[in-house]
């Protein structure tokens, strides 16, 4: 069982591989021509590397793209309820979008748009805020609204139990004058 999730995951990989390499490789392509057509005359070290950063996040965003295609595979043919699938891709996609913004910006608006960056690590802090304050179980949770008292919980039980035992004694029944 667990041999299959890992080879679904696999194939998983693989599949966002070829749809996204393709993709990275020319955004970056197309990055490092433009740079060389319009910024010539400033190739200086920082501007090398902030290039050399550029590429290394694109491809850190691949990886990601990768690993949560493989964590997210389908389960079914459940969907949200606007009918359309989530993307698979999460934050690195985000990170994917970000960093092509600001390679394309940085060569053909200004070198200003670098300040777009300061974006990363505001994002990072919302998240671990949202973790902290309820995201995963939540380290904070209002014991008010989110904890059923014992006797809540107790009748919940119980009803449902009456229920599942009412169905299975019609189930019985059903079977029994269909055998006699």
């Amino acid at each position: 069982m667990a041999n299959a999730a890992a080879k679904k995951a696999e194939a998983a990989r693989q599949a966002a591989s070829t749809s996204y390499l393709p993709i990275i490789i020319a955004i970056n392509a197309g990055y490092l021509f433009l740079r060389l057509i319009y910024q010539r005359n400033l190739l200086s070290v920082t501007h090398l590397l902030a290039t050399l950063f550029f590429v290394v996040l694109s491809f850190i965003s691949y990886k990601g793209i990768l690993e949560d295609h493989a964590n997210t595979i389908p389960k079914g043919k459940s969907s949200t309820s606007s009918g359309a699938e989530a993307l698979a891709g999460g934050a690195s996609l985000d990170l994917l979008g970000l960093v092509s913004v600001v390679q394309y910006g940085s060569v053909l608006l200004s070198t200003k748009i670098y300040w777009l960056l300061v974006l990363i690590p505001i994002w990072g802090g919302w998240k671990l805020y949202s973790i902290m304050k309820g995201g995963l179980g939540g380290l904070f949770p209002n014991k008010a609204s989110t904890m059923p008292t014992t006797n809540e919980s107790d009748n919940v039980n119980d009803d449902n139990a009456e229920k599942s035992n009412a169905r299975k004694q019609k189930r019985a029944e059903k079977r029994r004058q269909k055998w006699s």
